[in-house]
């Protein structure tokens, strides 16, 4: 009877320890659950500020000149908090009389809407023909053309012709061509596009679908082509 009594002691002790055991494991489980969350949640929010203001946006396009493709170009747009980076990079062959063949590569950074650097390369059959940078220094943008500088009198630098690609002119009427180191005026066509006349007298017409330019007409005194937008 006496062992009966104890065996029952026993057992209910060893419930009573069971049941405890598991209450601190299930606290322990619950504290390091709602750690593991916050901690989490903590790193979403510092994430989150971080990864909305960092955006890539790349751009395709083929050169057509008289039905033929002649070559590519393909753009890329890159936010990482207040810079904005662009980079144009293209190639095309095309013959008159001789075969010609192009490289080029073209990069703009903006800093809270401000131009602080450009550049401009360009082969064509294996020469260089154009090495070219333009920097902010101070107030002013200096102009490295082939190791020689030059600073420029000109305003504040907003949008150049890259940023054309990205986004549609619709509230400026001038737009800064880095090539001519200086501003020329953007006109709305007939036909919906706007039209950049340069200052030896070629011009580009850009035309758009929800503020990406989808095309661009090339007039030039020796030729004309279309830069088209690949889906």
């Amino acid at each position: 009877m006496i062992s009966f009594l104890i065996y029952i002691l026993l057992k209910k002790r060893r419930n009573q320890i069971w049941a405890e055991t598991k209450l601190h494991a299930s606290k322990f489980i619950n504290t390091r659950l709602q750690f593991i969350i916050i901690s989490l949640l903590i790193i979403f929010l510092i994430l989150v500020p971080v990864l909305s203001k960092s955006q890539n946006c790349l751009l395709n396009y083929k050169i057509v000149q008289g039905g033929d493709n002649i070559g590519w170009l393909r753009l890329e747009k890159n936010i990482s908090g207040s810079r904005t980076y662009l980079k144009l990079v293209s190639e095309l062959k095309t013959r008159f009389i001789i075969l010609i063949a192009v490289s080029s590569q073209e990069t703009s950074m903006f800093e809270n809407g401000l131009l602080l650097h450009s550049s401009q390369y360009r082969k064509t059959n294996g020469s260089v023909k154009v090495n070219k940078q333009t920097s902010r220094i101070a107030d002013k943008y200096v102009v490295t053309n082939n190791g020689e500088k030059q600073y420029l009198s000109i305003p504040d630098v907003s949008t150049n012709l890259l940023s054309l690609y990205f986004k549609e002119p619709a509230d400026i009427n001038t737009i800064y061509c880095d090539k001519y180191e200086s501003f020329t005026k953007i006109a709305r066509t007939d036909d919906g596009g706007y039209k950049v006349v340069f200052p030896d007298g070629n011009s580009n017409t850009y035309y758009y679908n929800k503020g990406i330019c989808t095309k661009v007409k090339i007039s030039h005194s020796f030729y004309t082509a279309e830069i088209i937008k690949t889906f």
